[in-house]
């Protein structure tokens, strides 16, 4: 679960880096790196909607597991 959230932020920096390189590419009309950090932008998201996807899974698994478990009464 650690290397998730790991990851999970290093894409979100991946994308912030991207959206500020954008900016700066657009004031210096340097229209290949834009292409460039769309693309990088674009492949982020879709890595982070992905492991955000696997998380929830993950989470609905284990919410199930510890719902079927027994549980002990009360005395």
């Amino acid at each position: 679960m650690k290397k998730r959230i790991i990851l999970n932020t290093f894409y979100t920096l991946g994308i912030v880096i991207s959206v500020v390189g954008l900016k700066w590419a657009w004031q210096n009309a340097n229209y290949p790196v834009m292409a460039l950090l769309v693309a990088t932008a674009l492949f982020f998201l879709y890595l982070k909607i992905n492991i955000v996807k696997e998380v929830k899974s993950d989470l609905k698994e284990k919410e199930a597991q510890v719902n079927a478990m027994p549980k002990k009464e009360i005395d």
